[in-house]
């Protein structure tokens, strides 16, 4: 029954263009400053709210990163750049090049290469959790506020809020509108510590 489920749920996302975006040959670490810092904006894209030209050259891209996300190599300033141009095309989110945890758990270790350098932004994939409610449990040592958002690969946010947390679990229950990918933003004023990070639907 449970591969009767799974194979219609992929069937539904195909067919409704859900999980075709793709990030292409971009590294890691740029998917992570494009979805955790870029897209707070250029979302719009998609929308014609906000165009940024992609026909600028790199060094006119670079002064515009740099502005918001600090200084970047060459490399992943033209994959930015790249990116930029595969979302006004494709109107959805590039998910970061990597594959969720089989038991759901997302740990101090697998989360760092989702952080940006200053360990202050974090882009998360939440798998594709189904239609229907939601739990996030966040983990995190040393205490801190952080900002998270749940984001659907259409730009939807789910979520925007601020949340404390700490040693004992911070819960947050959300609602799955679509059974596509959905992912978590995290935004930090401090370096972020260890966190443990699990979404789970609620039975």
């Amino acid at each position: 029954m449970l591969v009767r489920v799974s194979l219609l749920v992929a069937v539904v996302a195909l067919s409704l263009g859900i999980g075709r975006a793709t990030a292409g040959d971009a590294s890691l670490p740029t998917v992570v400053v494009f979805d955790s810092i870029c897209l707070q904006c250029h979302e719009g894209e998609c929308s014609g709210r906000l165009a940024l030209r992609t026909d600028n050259n790199l060094a006119a891209v670079a002064d515009h990163v740099r502005g918001y996300a600090g200084p970047q190599s060459g490399s992943i300033v033209a994959e930015l750049k790249a990116l930029l141009g595969r979302v006004k095309t494709d109107c959805a989110l590039p998910p970061p090049p990597v594959a969720s945890p089989d038991d759901g758990q997302w740990t101090p270790a697998l989360l760092s290469p989702l952080m940006v350098t200053d360990r202050q932004r974090m882009f998360v994939p939440l798998g594709i959790p189904g239609v229907g409610a939601q739990q996030l449990v966040i983990r995190a040592t040393p205490s801190q506020r952080i900002r998270i958002q749940v984001i659907a690969q259409t730009f939807d946010i789910i979520v925007d809020e601020d949340l404390e947390i700490g040693p004992d679990p911070a819960t947050r229950r959300w609602a799955a509108d679509d059974a596509g990918p959905h992912f978590l933003r995290i935004i930090a004023k401090a370096p972020l510590g260890d966190l443990f990070i699990r979404n789970q639907p609620v039975r």
